[in-house]
């Protein structure tokens, strides 16, 4: 027999009913994407650097961890800030949920806890879909053969979460519990990291400066990041040394000093293996071709 459904059906307040692109760029400083209008809704998250972004007539610059959002049937375009090119994640999905409403001309930033849904997005994305040469101008998705299981519905999930997550951060009364304190200890770690890219520092300094044992801050930070210390300050020198490239002005010895890396040979090794490129290549794959540039 089958159970009866009713009064304790769940109530889907978001509920992303399709994807219709996913993008994770790494603009140059001269990118300038003309405006667009489509029926569907599109988040622009800047992972890195600066963008400015336009939408019906307001021009906004996105810093390092904030979003905007465009509604359906509105002009949007999106530029690199110059001195500061940005790495930018895009989606844009079809969500006739009215809670939607609350995103609409919204621009925000997004809580650090909450950039790891962003990070899955990204990572599913190119598990489900041939993306890895994808161009702004590519609007259909391409599925993947040899996709991953489940790779399409954990993005729409960690798309739900996030946006479920993102109205009740900014809706509700903070409360100082466990689990906020242990996202205030990774996000003081973060921080750390943050301010050591340019740097050298260990997982003993940052145990020291915190006041909590290593095996305690190792933990808690690979539970709510996904990986260890190390490797995210790793991720975090290398994102910026792609930064660096784009700039196109620094060779790779002056930017694997700047980085801290103990000689070039070693610093092109690690950017290979984070990369799947040498920093050479990667300098030469950040240019779209002549005619996807904005026309005078």
């Amino acid at each position: 027999m089958e159970p009866k459904y009713g009064k304790n059906s769940i109530n889907c307040l978001i509920n992303v009913k399709q994807i219709m692109s996913i993008h994770y760029f790494e603009f140059k400083s001269t990118f300038n994407f003309s405006s667009e209008i489509h029926n569907y809704w599109e988040l622009v998250y800047v992972d890195k650097g600066a963008a400015v972004a336009t939408s019906d007539g307001r021009t906004i610059r996105l810093s390092q961890g904030e979003a905007i959002f465009h509604k359906p049937g509105e002009s949007h375009a999106i530029a690199s800030d110059p001195d500061d090119p940005p790495t930018v994640f895009i989606i844009t999905f079809y969500c006739p949920s009215k809670d939607m409403r609350f995103f609409a001309d919204r621009h925000m930033n997004v809580p650090t806890p909450l950039r790891k849904y962003i990070t899955e997005m990204i990572s599913d994305g190119g598990e489900a879909y041939h993306i890895e040469d994808d161009s702004p101008y590519e609007t259909e998705l391409k599925k993947r053969e040899d996709g991953s299981f489940g790779s399409e519905q954990l993005i729409k999930l960690n798309l739900e979460m996030l946006l479920l997550k993102l109205i009740r951060s900014t809706t509700l009364p903070k409360i100082d519990d466990d689990t906020k304190n242990y996202d205030k200890l990774t996000n003081a770690i973060i921080d750390i990291l943050t301010n050591n890219v340019y740097g050298r520092i260990t997982v003993e300094a940052i145990s020291r400066d915190l006041g909590f044992s290593r095996t305690h801050i190792s933990s808690v930070f690979k539970e709510n990041c996904g990986k260890t210390i190390t490797e995210y300050l790793t991720e975090l020198k290398i994102s910026e040394a792609k930064y660096l490239i784009r700039k196109d002005i620094y060779t790779i010895s002056q930017i694997s000093d700047f980085l801290c890396y103990d000689n070039p040979h070693y610093f092109c090794r690690v950017f290979k293996k984070e990369t799947k490129m040498t920093p050479k290549q990667y300098g030469m794959s950040v240019s779209y071709p002549d005619k996807y540039a904005k026309k005078a």
